[in-house]
């Protein structure tokens, strides 16, 4: 459920949001794996290659994290799709941005398609925004949707971890502050807290650590470790505290706890060195137990997994040709408007061939319709034969097929027009032999997606005018037959 607007204007909103960024040190161009793994996973359960955290001050976005792509970190808010999400505080879904009046066109870097949940502190106040992208339309389902949501609450949870974690740290430097109201504060807050000394004897705990092992709130008081865990996790806590002590820098550490009743219990502590109201030298930590967290994501991993493999199945049904194998005209659509994206974008070449089976009317009459589709298949093979693996072979419809070669100039489009060719002819066909017509035809800057298919089916009609069993190129010089 979104959290209701307060009567800040858009301004105010903005140099809150940059205010409490600033403050918990998120607004840095540097990686934390936490945040990744989140991001990674949003992509991985909402099938797309394109995902971001994103966190927004009063003039700048900065992408924390991100799953797919490169380059800068850092655009203006005005440039952001996402500030609509952090204005509207609630899951925003943008199908197509060419569509949506907001946009009317593909955002920057192609994108066309947009999904994103609110990132929330304490308070509410949206800061930022976890998404994933498409460079072409799309839609999520529910149970992607929700995933999202839930990916973005874990976030927001260790945003608030570090607002909680950051007043602690405060609290704990007031030395001002009485003991009274010290503890009182820590018996309160959703972490296990605790004190040690150089020694490793704990000097305190807070009720939650106490309530979560079952203990009262002296029982532990100084013992270490030892006397506590088994000799290797206890040996391994005593060297973090120590580690801790000589840097003079706090650390974080992870945990796989045996405890003692045979369970295991997965817990993240943050580690501060500081000193007593003698200056004596203590160990402030703060313990976050994320066992059911662990399995929550365990969980989510086989969801993910169960999803990607119903994708998989949906996918070869939706985009496969039953006769040929070959991907059909809805999955070739698909990927040429992608290629083009590419192209434009890389200035790197992309050739389109079409091709026809050559008096395939005239073969159907004469041998019937069951020699047609075997010839329809044995050509298929031919192209899976002689293309290359990223060259990418469909059936276009009917006795036509296209082959789309990114990366390909016309010099290697001819090549394989000829590679074609010759396999065609050296093939040992049943019936009468069989050969194909070829239309190529070059992407040049400028055209659509239309203009290519338009071009290589022209180059096609002329081939087979000049006496088929040969490729014309629509943009090429020399052209070859």
């Amino acid at each position: 459920m979104p959290i209701p607007q307060t009567d800040m204007t858009p301004l105010q909103a903005a140099r809150k949001r940059g205010e409490i960024l600033r403050q918990l040190g998120l607004m840095e161009e540097v990686d934390e794996q936490e945040f990744d793994e989140l991001v990674e996973l949003a992509a991985a359960l909402c099938g797309k290659s394109l995902s971001a955290m994103t966190l927004l001050d009063e003039e700048t976005q900065l992408i924390k994290a991100r799953m797919g792509f490169q380059g800068a970190r850092t655009m203006h808010v005005r440039e952001s799709i996402c500030q609509y999400t952090v204005q509207s505080n609630q899951l925003l879904v943008v199908e197509d941005t060419v569509e949506d009046e907001r946009f009317r066109g593909p955002v920057g870097g192609g994108i066309r398609f947009y999904a994103g949940t609110p990132l929330t502190t304490l308070d509410g106040t949206a800061v930022g925004a976890l998404c994933v992208m498409d460079t072409a339309p799309s839609v999520l389902s529910e149970q992607q949707l929700r995933a999202l949501q839930i990916l973005g609450r874990q976030l927001s949870n260790r945003i608030q971890l570090r607002e909680r974690a950051r007043s602690m740290a405060d609290m704990m430097s007031e030395r001002e502050r009485a003991r009274e109201m010290f503890v009182t504060i820590l018996n309160n807050v959703p972490a296990e807290i605790y004190l040690k000394d150089e020694d490793g004897r704990l000097r305190f705990y807070n009720r939650k650590l106490a309530n979560r092992f079952a203990i009262n709130e002296a029982a532990w008081l100084g013992k270490t470790s030892r006397d506590l865990w088994d000799e290797e996790t206890a040996a391994r806590i005593l060297q973090e505290d120590r580690e801790v002590f000589l840097s003079g820098e706090p650390q974080e550490t992870f945990l796989d706890l045996k405890e003692a009743d045979g369970r295991h219990s997965y817990w993240r502590t943050t580690k501060a060195p500081c000193q007593d109201s003698n200056g004596n030298p203590v160990l402030a930590c703060c313990s976050v137990d994320l066992t059911e967290q662990r399995e929550r994501e365990r969980h989510l991993h086989q969801v993910q997994e169960e999803l990607e493999e119903a994708n998989r199945k949906l996918s070869s049904l939706a985009l496969t040709d039953a006769l040929t194998g070959l991907w059909n005209r809805r999955a070739f659509d698909s990927r040429l408007e992608t290629a083009v994206i590419a192209a434009q974008r890389s200035k790197k070449p992309l050739a389109l061939m079409m091709l026809d089976v050559d008096h395939f009317k005239r073969i159907n009459d004469q041998f019937g319709h069951p020699c047609g589709d075997d010839v329809l298949r044995h050509v298929a093979t031919i192209l899976n034969r002689t293309k290359r693996a990223d060259e990418v072979a469909c059936r276009f419809g009917g006795e036509e097929f296209t082959i789309l070669m990114p990366d390909t100039d016309a010099r290697g489009a001819m090549v394989l027009g000829e590679r074609i060719r010759k396999a065609m002819h050296a093939f040992e066909w049943e019936k009468d032999p069989v050969t194909i017509s070829m239309g190529i035809a070059v992407w040049t800057d400028g055209w659509s997606s239309d203009d290519l298919v338009d071009n290589a089916d022209a180059a096609l009609y002329r081939a087979k005018e000049g006496g088929r069993d040969r490729f014309i190129c629509y943009n090429c010089e020399p052209q070859t037959t």
